[in-house]
């Protein structure tokens, strides 16, 4: 009796697996999605995530320009832990360098460097580092000192005994307390706009194809397009009241403030924006359920704002590959963006080359977009 039940019982389950098995082999999509997710999350965080610093990007400005000041150059390119940006030529350029984040570090050598070597006086050497990523900044700061110590040892007599010693002045620029909080708070914006602009969207659009209900709006006078704005307007309105309360949140409670522009601020919000609302679109021509519509907005938005955007890791840090790759997504424009108003209080004088590269693809994958939407319900 209990084996006969037992029999029939099994027979019910192989059934249900045999259709369920048919249903996920008939949703291609959904399949290829599946496998597709975890292989890209291992190849991105498998290159993305670097917790090591490496080939910091530096400025010198050697004013001295004997054989010592090039010796000390020398020791830090072969170190690896520095990757020389350029020899500056006065301390204009060593300021743009780091303002523009052509520079992560600068270090300048004075004039009487070699001169106070010989005579065994002690001399200085400032090392000036960007803060506005602050794990990079304290890193940066130990190489620097390391490499100097060991240039001191290298010079040392046949006794051992130790040459003038060399002091370094390091001064840290933009986060000069090198808070986590002000570099964090600003790449949580792009995060959260990303999520409300791109995942909310497609779901909300992909619901209305799995119930039904978007036919229904269709035989009405609604023309796709306007469907398409009227969908959208509503998490426009929410990203922009998330983005205000993000920034009253960072101040009030993290005391992160704005040193440039809130109206710049706001004009690269919208310009991101636009273009996570141009993806979230975009995934609703391509998904039709709501699980496909989430695992394909992860894909192309979320993963990307976190781990190709500089958000957490530095991209430098990054394989050349996975920095290429970067340029296709809009958070890396933005974070560097929002990073350089809130820490550094530059504006579109500095910034303009990421407000055009986000206008540029904002205005690509509208226009992608909505053409695929018309298309679809057409």
């Amino acid at each position: 009796m209990l084996e006969s039940r037992w029999r029939k019982s099994l027979r019910s389950m192989r059934a249900i697996m045999r259709r369920e098995f048919i249903d996920v082999l008939r949703d291609r999509r959904s399949l290829i999605l599946t496998f597709l997710y975890p292989i890209s999350m291992l190849i991105m965080y498998g290159y993305g995530i670097r917790y090591d610093v490496d080939n910091v990007p530096l400025t010198i400005l050697d004013y001295s320009e004997t054989p010592e000041s090039r010796d000390l150059t020398q020791q830090m390119i072969r170190s690896g832990y520095f990757q020389i940006v350029r020899f500056a030529r006065s301390e204009r350029d060593v300021e743009r360098d780091l303002t523009t984040d052509a520079a992560r570090a600068a270090a300048v050598i004075p004039r009487d460097f070699a001169d106070r070597l010989r005579e065994g006086e002690p001399t200085a050497v400032q090392v000036l580092i960007d803060g506005s990523d602050s794990n990079t900044a304290t890193i940066a700061q130990g190489y620097a000192l390391a490499i100097i110590n060991q240039f001191i040892a290298l010079r040392a007599d046949p006794s051992g005994r130790l040459t003038a010693p060399i002091e370094v002045k390091s001064r840290v620029w933009y986060n000069p307390e090198l808070k986590s909080v002000n570099f964090i708070v600003p790449g949580v914006i792009a995060v959260i706009m990303m999520i409300v602009g791109a995942i909310l969207t497609a779901l909300s659009i992909v619901k209305e194809k799995e119930r039904g209900t978007i036919e229904q709006i269709l035989v009405s006078p609604v023309r796709p397009l306007e469907m398409m704005i009227g969908k959208i307007v509503p998490y426009v309105i929410i990203a922009l009241i998330d983005l205000g309360i993000v920034i009253a949140a960072g101040y009030l409670l993290f005391h992160v403030p704005i040193k440039g522009s809130l109206v710049q601020l706001s004009i690269f919000a919208i310009l991101y924006l636009i273009s996570s609302l141009g993806v979230g679109v975009f995934v609703s021509t391509i998904a039709d359920t709501m699980q496909n519509a989430m695992l394909a907005a992860i894909f192309m938005s979320l993963m990307p704002s976190v781990l190709l955007s500089g958000f957490v890791f530095p991209l430098e840090n990054m394989p050349i590959p996975v920095q290429v790759l970067s340029y296709f997504f809009p958070a890396r424009y933005f974070v560097t963006a929002i990073r350089g108003i809130y820490l550094k209080g530059v504006g579109l004088s500095v910034l303009w080359p990421e407000a055009c590269l986000l206008t540029l693809f904002g205005s690509g994958i509208v226009w992608l977009s909505a053409t695929r939407f018309r298309d679809k319900l057409e």
